[in-house]
């Protein structure tokens, strides 16, 4: 399944229209990187870690996206970053985009619009979140859940632990930015007793995530792309949600939203 998840999106890449076109803009910003093609703009979260031999700095913007996103298939963490990254702001000018998009709901509340929108939803049973959220434990109160985090503090559980946790879990929230560090595909194969819901502003817009046993997507749209661009250069986090993007919710055909 691994290969098959990262091939399947660069063919749908392939079929929009920004797929051979030149990147415009490039910026790995301290917690997030950017790329523009054709004007539209993707997302990933940036490596927490840094390199000072980044041997193509300064030489990205000009090249085709499908060069970046051939990079997909690379082990190196900037350069999966930027393969996500621009793989998103392609598939942003396409068709699949549109439609996916108009049947999403759009939410409110910032980076944790999610889990307020499904915290109704949560009462019953183990809840395990990849991925630490800024203000997660205050919107979470009260309910038996676990955080997994790559980069745990002492509130969370280090990543190893999704193996057995996540197949005992009835929800898990899933942060898309693991398919940048090539995880997701084993992550989404622990997950599938519980009802699982993939989000983030890394995730790329795309019906595949149902065929992988994704229940819910909740992905970003650029409101502002001259406020996100200037916050994300300005090292912001999740400040890109006062008014640079905004969340929103896409149940699988059939689930309750």
């Amino acid at each position: 399944m691994p290969d098959s998840i990262y091939s399947s999106l660069t063919r749908e890449a392939e079929a929009c229209p920004g797929f051979y076109a030149p990147v415009e803009r490039v910026c790995i910003g301290q917690v997030w990187t950017l790329v523009q093609v054709k004007g539209q703009i993707g997302l990933c979260m940036t490596p927490q870690s840094y390199s000072r031999t980044l041997s193509w700095s300064g030489e990205l913007c000009g090249r085709r996206a499908s060069e970046l996103i051939a990079w997909l298939q690379s082990w190196q963490p900037f350069e999966t970053t930027l393969a996500v990254a621009t793989l998103n702001a392609v598939l942003r000018g396409g068709e699949n985009y549109s439609r996916l998009l108009k049947a999403a709901q759009p939410l409110g509340g910032g980076n944790l619009a999610v889990f307020r929108a499904m915290r109704e939803q949560l009462d019953d049973g183990r809840v395990s979140v990849i991925g630490r959220y800024p203000g997660l434990d205050e919107v979470l109160e009260g309910l038996d859940y676990v955080c997994i985090e790559r980069n745990p503090t002492e509130k969370d559980l280090p990543d190893q632990a999704a193996e057995s946790l996540l197949p005992q879990s009835h929800w898990a929230f899933v942060t898309a930015s693991a398919l940048a560090n090539r995880t997701l595909p084993r992550l989404l194969q622990l997950c599938r007793e519980p009802t699982t819901l993939l989000m983030g502003p890394s995730l790329p817009w795309s019906g595949l995530w149902f065929d992988q046993g994704c229940d819910y997507l909740a992905g970003v749209e650029v409101v502002d792309a001259d406020k996100l661009w200037n916050i994300v250069m300005e090292g912001g986090g999740v400040r890109i949600f006062q008014g640079g993007v905004a969340y929103r919710l896409l149940p699988r055909e059939g689930t309750s939203a």
